[in-house]
């Protein structure tokens, strides 16, 4: 049971750190196939998928942990009491990779107590921090390596560097045969309308989300760059806003994805994990 609720878990977290928008289009009426041999496509470094799973892990792990439950299924040598505080929400904020497969991990919990002949009953404590150390095999298992400590808050991160803010609508013809392969592939990707493997480059392994989470998709708004440290104008970083359109309603998007020109078309490489942030006036 715990094997089965393990991959379940995994499987859900790595399935939100690679979800990424979608635009609609005419499918069925762009890329031909080619006879050309297959040319790989740039691979951008990203984070360890691993980071993110070990951050979420950390936060199920703090809030089972809280409540008194079984933990068995972090770690078989830990045992819990009933804290006597209400978890609201938790939460990691940050994840340090100390070594192969081993991760240190603070998850912020928002915490109530009860409060015993109060005629509130409950009191808010506020955020407090925790510190959970977390070993990932190479399969993918994880285990918690102790009970967590009470730490200080993390210092907060330093602020962004400013985001292109001259994204626009994909209308100019300068930039139809890219709306063109974008359209098409998110419209396969998350409508489930045409096969996403013609709008791929040949090494791509993207495939599309099933079942698939919107009916139809559009394409709103559209920056792309050169790739940095690529000196290779045919290699773009694109950064999308798409509307996913659904029966229960409509969910605005922002994604990247790095794109590659091969016989007088776009194609997509790669879908990364989470968006890029373009400096101001690097977009065109």
């Amino acid at each position: 049971m715990f094997d089965w609720f393990r991959a379940r878990a995994l499987s859900t977290v790595i399935g939100v750190l690679v979800l990424v928008g979608a635009a609609s289009g005419p499918a069925a009426l762009y890329l031909a196939v080619t006879d050309d041999e297959p040319v790989a496509g740039p691979q951008l470094d990203v984070p360890d998928v691993r980071v993110g799973v070990a951050g979420q892990f950390a936060a199920l792990f703090v809030a089972s942990w809280l409540r008194g439950e079984e933990l068995s299924f972090f770690n078989p040598t830990l045992g819990s009491e009933d804290s006597g505080l209400l978890v609201e929400r938790v939460g990691p904020v940050r994840t340090t990779e100390r070594g192969s497969g081993l991760f240190d991990v603070v998850v912020a919990a928002d915490l109530v107590e009860f409060v015993s002949g109060s005629e509130e009953q409950f009191r808010p404590v506020g955020l407090r921090f925790y510190a959970v150390g977390v070993a990932a095999s190479d399969n993918g298992d994880l285990t918690v390596l102790g009970p967590p400590g009470v730490v200080a808050g993390p210092d907060a991160a330093p602020p962004v560097p400013p985001v292109v803010d001259d994204l626009q609508r994909p209308t100019t013809p300068e930039l139809a045969p890219l709306t063109e392969t974008l359209n098409g592939f998110f419209a396969a990707y998350l409508t489930g309308v045409g096969d996403v493997r013609l709008f791929n480059s040949p090494d791509s392994e993207i495939e599309a989300v099933q079942p698939p989470p919107f009916g139809r998709a559009e394409l709103f708004e559209l920056g792309w760059s050169p790739v940095p440290g690529i000196d290779d104008p045919s290699i773009r970083l694109a950064r999308v806003t798409v509307d996913g359109i659904s029966p229960s309603g409509r969910q605005r998007l922002e994604y990247s994805l790095v794109m590659a020109e091969r016989d007088r078309r776009w194609e997509v490489s790669q879908v990364l994990h989470a968006p890029v942030v373009l400096r101001k006036g690097d977009a065109e």
